[in-house]
């Protein structure tokens, strides 16, 4: 191209320094693009302890800044409102600052600051769009944002579809499903199992896990009333929850809780966040997504990665890789029920089990595997940084 990829300066930014999906495909595409782009991921300080310490570990360079993060409680929206000009100056300060040629907005359609930001600053914008669903006024703010933007790239056909009437009809657009490192989900290598398997009894039980964030969009209602169900069929069952529990989702959580009590669900374990949840994967025999909104559900991929059995709800492009009834089980949101004729099907056939999970990660390495990302995202950097740019 006349023009070597290391000149490519990304500067990824999202508005939420709390660890999740979005920001492990931050952190996991950077690392592997380290040799060829440079990347600097720019998030707010408050709530990022970890988000800092796996750039640190990883070697990524980072930014954390004094930003606010959209919230659904009055005070943050006024507190956002006010400062949003001020931290748009911030944000084009720094990309000037720091000569980056390339923006990546991270996070989803409310992500507008690094946007608008990098217009002023006459930088090139890729938009990533993670998410099926936005509230009305947040879904307009974008359509009138959106030609600002040089490429998308969408996480799921899902987003895609939700997305394609808010965008330019010319604009660049790439599908980039969440990568899986299936080297290190690898359900062959050793793990130490013996404090969990003390700790939970799961000696001759079966047990089901789900793990995401404790906020609504997960689905944990659904979830805790298919573990009603199944306690009805069998009390050898272990259902394990785990997630972070952030402050704002403290009565959510505390709703949760009085659900299984009033229900009188027996079994039930929340553990909260674990840095590393191969462990719990590698116990776990049948694993369970049952959220109401996903785009490229992360946790379904490295579910899949370490050979588990997968009963999900039809939510982002799960049935695109999950072939229902082939190397798992789809069932329609909210369908407690279904979810645990699923799984009891899946409790009283063990060699399914074992088929269904194999297949998974036949599938995970072929499709979803972090090369496949990373190859993407070079590309999508390239056509975008190079567009217009004569030899």
């Amino acid at each position: 191209m006349g023009v070597i990829e290391s000149q490519i300066r990304v500067a990824n930014i999202i508005e939420d320094g709390r660890l999740a999906g979005p920001q492990k495909r931050i952190l996991m595409v950077a690392s592997a693009l380290s040799k060829k782009i440079e990347t600097n991921v720019i998030f707010p300080k408050k709530n990022s302890e970890e988000f800092r310490l796996n750039c640190h570990e990883s070697g990524i360079k980072y930014l954390p800044l004094s930003l606010t993060t959209m919230s659904n409680n009055l005070y943050s929206i006024i507190k956002y409102i006010v400062l949003f000009p001020y931290e748009i100056l911030i944000l084009l300060f720094l990309f000037k600052k720091h000569r980056f040629n390339l923006v990546h907005v991270s996070g989803g359609c409310w992500q507008f600051k690094g946007v608008i930001a990098a217009k002023l600053a006459k930088i090139k914008v890729v938009w990533h769009l993670n998410d099926t669903y936005a509230p009305f006024f947040l879904r307009k703010i974008f359509s009138y944002l959106s030609p600002y933007a040089n490429s998308f790239i969408f996480a799921s056909e899902k987003t895609k579809q939700y997305y394609k009437n808010l965008i330019p009809s010319k604009s660049k657009n790439f599908l980039i499903q969440s990568p899986v490192d299936v080297n290190f989900f690898n359900p062959n290598l050793k793990y130490s199992l013996e404090e969990l398997q003390k700790k939970f009894l799961i000696e001759n039980k079966i047990v089901i896990g789900t793990i995401g964030n404790i906020n609504r969009n997960k689905g944990h209602v659904t979830f805790l009333k298919t573990a009603k169900l199944l306690s009805s069929y069998s009390k050898d069952i272990i259902f394990l929850v785990v997630g972070p529990i952030y402050e704002s989702q403290q009565k959510y959580f505390k709703y949760l809780k009085d659900i299984i009590k009033k229900e009188k669900i027996e079994n039930v374990y929340f553990l909260n966040h674990k840095k590393d949840v191969r462990p719990i994967l590698k116990i776990i025999d049948i694993y369970v997504c049952s959220s109401d909104n996903e785009a490229s559900p992360l946790s379904v991929w490295e579910a899949m990665s370490m050979e588990k059995a997968i009963v999900s709800t039809d939510v982002g492009d799960v049935s695109k890789f999950i072939n229902d009834g082939v190397n798992g089980f789809v069932v329609n949101k909210k369908e407690s029920q279904s979810l645990a004729n699923k799984i009891i099907k899946l409790i009283e056939k063990p060699q399914l089990r074992k088929d269904f999970g194999e297949s998974a990660r036949f599938t995970a390495k072929n499709k979803l595997d972090l090369k496949l990302c990373v190859n993407l995202h070079t590309m999508v950097y390239e056509k975008t940084f190079f567009e217009n740019i004569k030899n």
